[in-house]
């Protein structure tokens, strides 16, 4: 049987969930009134959303409302003495516990991050039907399509689309936890540098006192000095004297480094966290251990926390070092070699692709600047291009490397080089000059005159 319901211009996306197969029907209109099609099956319920709102990642906006409607179709779909959950994502939450309203002899509870509805064992409604409203939050550290779920007894569970997350920032260690493998009982240990990239302007935020801060697990590792910390692309400003090693009271880590915004940025910017130095004692396995980042000027929900979900209790958690990794030899790279002009390059006897051909300009051969990401094992994370100041940033381990567009001078580490030629854009492509920037980034070029091709190995 079909039945047409008609929701309001604000309704966008609703989804129809049923026992029966072929029971998840999406729906989605731009016109002044949407109609959604419900097949209706033996037993079934309808979810639906009245807008799926794109939201940034770490931040609050009471605009924001989600409105969830979960109706029975028919009596009974809802079994006596039993349960049904709603889930939110995990990283997403609403900003207080979520409110529903419901006529009826339903026994509901919610968190920040859950329905729970339990059915009466003697039910007397012919038809549930509640309205969930939440002002959802996303973690800092999530992107993309965020699902909510719905399940219980009798119930098939399903997902439903519940929120879009665009991100405002991204931290990341600037290097594999295997490039640097610590060793047991060592003071003063060098661990892989930090990178807390903003996606939007501001979104390292300063307010009140706000701060930002990471630590090692406590199984006997600690920051044994307080690291570097600058900004090397945008105008934001780190305060130089809040950066310290305190010592942790919870038990929960030994230590913490910490650091505060001075001046928020008007552009999007970058900050690395260097000369980090570890030390470790002899008591600790061998393994990977995770770095933990949080603080409110990353986030205006970092810290909040429900003591049920436990969906927040950090920004950001990843892979920082290994203790004793067993590979720590990096396998010697292949010779790379290229044909001025040609989209095609080989390492060894490889055969890969540029994004875009190299060319010859004034007896200089350019070629994109992703060939070096490839070639050096970087990630993409590591170029970043700033289009207000038109100035590329490269960072290799330890070192960073800045070109800025119709400027013959490069900044290696602070310390100007004079280049041959400067870098420059082609079809929407960065390109940089071959040997020069082979030579800041420690490869050795050569010249083949019998096949005429450019030789490149890593030194």
């Amino acid at each position: 049987m079909n039945h047409i319901v008609k929701k309001s211009t604000m309704a966008l996306l609703a989804a129809s969930l049923f026992i029966a197969p072929h029971t998840v029907t999406y729906a989605q209109s731009s016109s002044p009134e949407e109609v959604v099609r419900i097949w209706e099956g033996a037993y079934g319920l309808s979810v639906s959303v009245d807008k799926v709102h794109t939201i940034l990642a770490g931040k609050k906006d009471a605009n924001f409302v989600t409105t969830v409607d979960i109706e029975e179709l028919v009596p009974g779909t809802f079994l006596p003495g039993r349960k049904i959950t709603f889930s939110l994502p995990k990283g997403i939450k609403s900003e207080s516990k979520i409110n529903v309203s419901h006529n009826s002899d339903l026994k509901v509870e919610t968190t920040t991050g859950k329905i729970t509805i339990t059915v009466p064992r003697d039910r007397q409604e012919q038809k549930y039907r509640l309205k969930a409203t939440m002002s959802l939050t996303a973690r800092v550290d999530k992107k993309g399509e965020m699902k909510a779920s719905i399940k219980g007894d009798g119930i098939t569970a399903h997902d439903i689309l519940i929120a879009k997350v665009d991100p405002t920032s991204r931290i990341e260690a600037a290097a594999k936890p295997e490039s640097v493998s610590l060793l047991l009982g060592k003071q003063q240990q060098a661990a892989p540098d930090l990178l807390f990239t903003e996606e939007i302007k501001g979104a390292f935020r300063k307010e009140g006192n706000a701060d930002i801060s990471f630590y090692l697990p406590h199984e006997g590792m600690y920051f044994s000095a307080p690291p570097t910390v600058d900004v090397i692309q945008g105008d934001l400003e780190i305060d130089p004297y809040s950066v310290q090693v305190l010592d942790n009271r919870t038990g929960e880590h030994e230590n913490v480094i910490t650091f505060k915004i001075k001046k928020e940025s008007t552009k999007p910017s970058v900050i690395r966290v260097s000369n980090i130095k570890i030390t470790t004692n002899r008591m600790i396995a061998d393994g990977i251990y995770n770095l933990t980042v949080l603080g409110d000027a990353l986030s205006h929900i970092s810290l909040l926390d429900d003591s049920k979900s436990k969906q927040f209790p950090r920004v950001s958690q990843f892979p920082y070092v290994y203790v004793n990794y067993q590979n720590k030899s990096e396998m010697k790279r292949s010779e790379i070699s290229l044909m001025p002009g040609s989209l095609n390059y080989y390492e060894g006897k490889t055969e890969k692709k540029m994004s875009a051909p190299s060319y010859i300009k004034q007896n200089r051969i350019y070629v994109p600047v992703d060939f070096f990401i490839d070639t050096l094992g970087l990630h993409e994370s590591h170029v970043l291009w700033s289009e207000s100041d038109r100035v590329l940033t490269l960072l290799k381990n330890s070192t960073i490397i800045q070109l800025q567009m119709d400027n013959n001078m490069a900044r290696l580490n602070r310390v100007d080089i004079p280049l041959s030629a400067g870098i420059e854009k082609r079809d929407g492509k960065i390109m940089v000059p071959l040997t020069d920037m082979a030579a800041l980034v420690g490869m050795k070029t050569k010249w083949d005159a019998a096949t005429g091709r450019i030789i490149l190995n890593h030194s």
